[in-house]
């Protein structure tokens, strides 16, 4: 895409609907308010009172929100969740033709390309997985991998530009959920890995953030290291835990749904869907 093209796309104000305002999803709420759309957002989440100020609407209603938009953002935790609303709270199916559903939780394949399947007739819907924190939110340069029709993701593109770069289209619907799955179950076992390896080092004698710091140098660095030249494994592990343990237990599924094998993440799989985020 030209950058003429890319700047057009941006300064096209759309409506938009969100829904999952958490840490990660109030930030990119607010990038896109920033970006000039106007933004409507299910009233539930710490991020209520941000969203208000900076301009943009609650509602407490997922059909009214989906039935009003363009681009409809989902940013969720689960499966679960995503069904609960988009298919049991009606949101989906309330959509207008011509909109686009962004799918921005990590979930399974599975389910972004049923909710293809079930959107009403003129709705597309695209899984824009991304990966990234607060931190990426903010400067607006969080990596988004999207999977579906190219033309509904230049649809969704000045929505997704306002928090994302780079903006990766990598297949058709479940694609961008299946990259993002692979690259989570990397970064998990990379990890376990790096928090072991900072154990060892603490066995011996070695101050951890120090050894962190300097691995982090190092030909060992890595974006699961750099985790831990903050923090001792201890302090940082239950945090992202919950997230590794869901998304790991979702691609173990997938791939066993989809025929592949896995045998060499079987020890990565076992611990962080068998065991807790205080080990």
């Amino acid at each position: 895409m030209h950058a003429g093209t890319r700047n057009a796309l941006r300064s096209k104000s759309m409506r938009v609907g969100w829904i999952g305002l958490g840490a990660i999803g109030t930030p990119m709420a607010q990038r896109v308010l920033g970006a000039g759309h106007r933004l409507v957002a299910y009233a539930r989440g710490a991020g209520q009172e941000a969203i208000a100020r900076q301009g943009g609407e609650l509602s407490a209603d997922y059909r009214a929100i989906a039935a009003g938009c363009e681009v409809l953002g989902v940013c969720l935790f689960n499966d679960a969740q995503v069904r609960a609303t988009l298919l049991d709270g009606g949101a989906l199916a309330a959509m207008p033709r011509g909109a686009v559903l962004a799918l921005h939780t990590t979930g399974s394949p599975a389910l972004a390309r049923k909710l293809g399947d079930l959107a009403p007739l003129g709705v597309q819907v695209i899984d824009a997985c991304f990966s990234g924190g607060p931190q990426e939110v903010r400067e607006g340069r969080l990596t988004i991998m999207v999977g579906g029709d190219a033309a509904a993701v230049a649809r969704a593109q000045p929505v997704l530009s306002s928090f994302g770069s780079p903006i990766s289209h990598v297949g058709p619907l479940g694609a961008g959920q299946t990259l993002k799955l692979l690259n989570n179950l990397l970064f998990a076992a990379n990890l376990k890995h790096a928090a072991e390896v900072i154990g060892l080092a603490k066995e011996q004698g070695l101050d951890p953030l120090l050894a962190a710091k300097i691995i982090q140098s190092a030909s060992g660095a890595s974006m699961a290291m750099s985790r831990f030249v903050h923090a001792q494994p201890e302090q940082m592990m239950p945090a992202v835990w919950p997230y590794l343990a869901k998304d790991v237990s979702t691609v173990a599924a997938s791939a066993h749904d989809a025929g592949l094998n896995l045998a060499s993440f079987d020890a990565v799989i076992a611990h962080f869907t068998q065991a807790t985020g205080s080990e």
